[in-house]
């Protein structure tokens, strides 16, 4: 992991200041320079910039960080506008191409697992106070008087005496020549007038009058367009059988062969996606041939069966097995990358999460070297892991390098339902005996889940090990013992004599990041610690309270739950409160409790939805209650009717028809308290877990049925 703190900053001498002509003044970070200063004639593109101070007072934050909906880019200009006593409204925010100095944890410039903010803030911090004692010092000497008499105030430095005032941009020939501080010193928390307070979104308004630009927006001189088709069985490959016939339609221009399958380039993604349709293909081998869900679960079954279980003794035992679905990222922007690719240079216009991988990927695809090739990351319209892969990267690269021009790849719905990176299918079994005084007195679980961690990184599948395996297990401290720097949360329930036995299987299907990729592990134990509770006839929240030592905040946010859910009123027949929990590992709690009520035939409805929040210090409270929002609607949706089927070794669904999603009708009230506290926090995406077994908890509660396969779908409720 990157530290952002000052003194490692100073002692490798990253902060610098210089200038390009009179246009501008850029302060950040640069691996090529001297040790105290980048001379005038650095070549922009070799600073990892993070400001830009331009004549005309506007600031450009190159941020290490894509935005794909979640906010960051706001909440990175907050901080600067903050230390730099400027208007958010002259802040743009950029994303910069690809540089060492942005790389943050795992030694990658990588956007997930809430990394956006908390490996940003003290160095932009930094860098923002640093700017305005640059500009405090230069607009003292320009006036003629004393620093002290000065302040920077919206844009500008203020003789206080006289009342004078001179712009930042008008003082950028003098402050770029000066040198950095070599400690700046940002505001206290009880100085801010910007953080913490809730602000709009930089980009919503572009979203709405649609001046935004995705990377489907890009047009360029001589530009192609292409849609693909891949192998319906993964990593198969793909024979036409109708290739003149493709080629004498309108538009229509070359046949490109692609990883798993065929390119389809035309004048026009009108023109390419008719030829898409009019394939006659046939395909050849794959990884999954002759996979299907059926064969899945029997799969998943001999591996619990080899894992064995343990025969507890005693009345209060508990047996219980559980199984959670494969699972689609579905984001409503599809797949899609655009690439030029010349003798001596190489350009990528992509929505991706990985700039790392992204130009590995080039470099190994072009030949060319890192200095030749850049990246445009552009807004994502929907990430949630599946922009870690670089497949439509891959794509878009072969082909451009075939064709020579200019080519932009877009995925069909269907594509990318059938070829994504799924979050892997899971089953779970639990021998649990309680003791006198009603708790876990031994907990024995066995689960199976394909490990996207093994398949991505050689070393963990040649010692089958997958780093992750346990987290949100109960024996979740088993791996913050061997790794405590990554891992650095004991499970926040205290049980004794537990025994976790994991199993990956290799199904031949591609497993990825998702949204809180931890869900079916929080989903298995917050269902059974609920199936405790009822079994020792206790509440549920004061039994997860009882099982809960030296957590303060995990306390706090349950004490509030109780509160904001009216937990304890009495409900009329057929509607029943769930309760669950969940501690990310980066320290951010999220428990929630659900409403449902259970109507005739069947019929589930979602009424309310409480949650309580503790992710430290915020900077933006109106960007994590939608991130909070919205992780919610995600997680009724996966516990309602999200599932991945297989047959014959491919995918079943194909569009939001039959891979269905939450509409509108599914969302209940949402109610977010936000708890504030001083922790180094994040896990922002962990509000997805809690809200499935909080569901089939309520369902419990209101009909006594307990739902243990997900997704709910059609089961009987009552």
């Amino acid at each position: 992991e990157m530290s952002t703190g000052l003194q490692e900053l100073n002692r490798r001498n990253f902060i610098k200041v210089t200038s390009i002509g009179t246009a501008a003044m850029l302060v950040g970070c640069s691996i090529h320079s001297p040790p105290k200063i980048s001379s005038t004639g650095e070549k922009s593109e070799n600073l990892g910039l993070f400001v830009r101070i331009s004549k005309d007072n506007k600031i450009t934050i190159i941020s290490p960080a894509s935005e794909m909906g979640q906010g960051t880019h706001t909440a990175h200009a907050m901080i600067i506008a903050e230390e730099l006593e400027c208007d958010l409204q002259d802040i743009r925010v950029i994303t910069g191409s690809h540089h060492e100095i942005y790389k943050s944890n795992f030694n990658m410039q990588f956007t997930g697992a809430s990394n956006g903010i908390r490996f940003w803030k003290q160095l932009l911090s930094n860098i923002g106070a640093g700017c305005k004692e640059l500009l405090l010092q230069s607009g003292a000497k320009v006036m003629k008087v004393n620093q002290d008499e000065c302040i920077a105030e919206k844009g500008t430095i203020k003789h206080v005496i006289t009342g004078n005032t001179i712009k930042y941009g008008d003082l950028i020939g003098f402050a770029s020549k000066l040198e950095f501080p070599r400690s700046p010193k940002p505001k206290s928390s009880n100085e801010y007038r910007i953080i913490g307070k809730k602000i709009q979104r930089l980009d919503t308004s572009s979203k709405i009058n649609g001046k935004i630009k995705y990377a489907t927006d890009i047009r360029l001189p001589g530009m192609r367009f292409s849609m693909i088709k891949q192998s319906p069985v993964f990593g198969g490959s793909l024979e036409v059988l109708n290739q003149e016939e493709i080629m004498s339609l309108k538009g229509v221009e070359n046949l490109i062969e692609i990883p798993n399958g065929i390119a389809v380039v035309a004048d026009s993604t009108w023109h390419a996606k008719k030829g898409v349709d009019r394939l006659k293909i046939k395909h050849h081998g794959g990884n999954s041939e002759g996979v299907s869900s059926q064969l899945i679960g029997i799969k998943f079954d001999e591996a619990l069966d080899d894992l064995g279980k343990d025969e507890l003794g005693g009345e209060n035992v508990l047996e219980l097995e559980y199984e959670t679905p494969y699972l689609s990222h579905a984001a409503i922007e599809p797949m899609n990358c655009t690439a030029h690719v010349t003798s001596h240079k190489c350009e990528i216009w992509a929505p991706t999460q990985v700039q790392t991988w992204t130009i590995d990927k080039a470099r190994e695809i072009t030949g060319l070297s890192e200095n030749n090739i850049i990246i445009h990351t552009m807004p994502i319209g929907g990430g949630f892991g599946r922009r870690l892969e670089t497949d439509f990267v891959e794509q878009a690269l072969i082909v451009a390098k075939a064709i020579k021009k200019p080519v932009q790849i877009l995925w069909s719905r269907e594509e990318d339902i059938q070829h994504g990176y799924y979050h892997s299918g899971s089953k779970s079994r639990f021998q649990i005996a309680l003791g006198k005084d009603g708790k876990p007195k031994q907990l024995m679980n066995q689960f199976v889940k394909p490990s996207h961690w093994t398949s991505r990184f050689q070393i963990l599948s040649m010692l089958d090990f997958d780093p992750y395996s346990h987290y949100q297990t109960a024996h979740s401290h088993f791996i913050n013992q061997k790794f405590p720097t990554q891992f650095p949360v004991k499970h926040y329930y205290d049980i004794e004599n537990v025994d976790v036995k994991y199993r990956n299987l290799d199904l031949g299907i591609p497993n990825g990041f998702f949204r809180s990729v931890f869900l079916s592990n929080n989903f298995f134990l917050e269902s059974a610690i609920d199936e405790c509770a009822v079994l020792s006839k206790s509440d549920p929240l004061e039994y997860r309270k009882q099982l809960i030592s030296n957590h303060p905040r995990i306390i706090h946010v349950l004490d509030k739950l109780k509160t904001l859910s009216n937990w304890k009123e009495k409900l009329p027949k057929g509607k029943g409160k769930g309760i669950a929990l969940t501690q990310m590992i980066g320290k951010g709690i999220v428990a929630s409790v659900v409403q449902v009520a259970i109507g005739k035939r069947n019929k589930l409805k979602i009424e309310k939805v409480d949650i309580v929040v503790d992710f430290g210090k915020i900077i933006n409270p109106d960007i994590v209650l939608s991130q909070v929002e919205g992780s919610v609607v995600m997680g009724i949706s996966v516990a309602l009717k999200e599932e991945i089927t297989f047959q014959d070794g491919r995918v079943s669904q194909s569009n939001y028809d039959d891979y269905r999603i939450a509409r509108m009708k599914d969302c209940p009230d949402i109610n977010v308290t936000i708890i504030e506290s001083d922790e180094d926090v994040r896990g922002i995406d962990g509000s997805l877990m809690p809200i499935l077994p909080a569901i089939t908890n309520a369902i419990y509660a209101a009909s006594g049925k307990r739902i243990r396969k997900l997704p709910i779908g059609k089961q009987k409720l009552v």
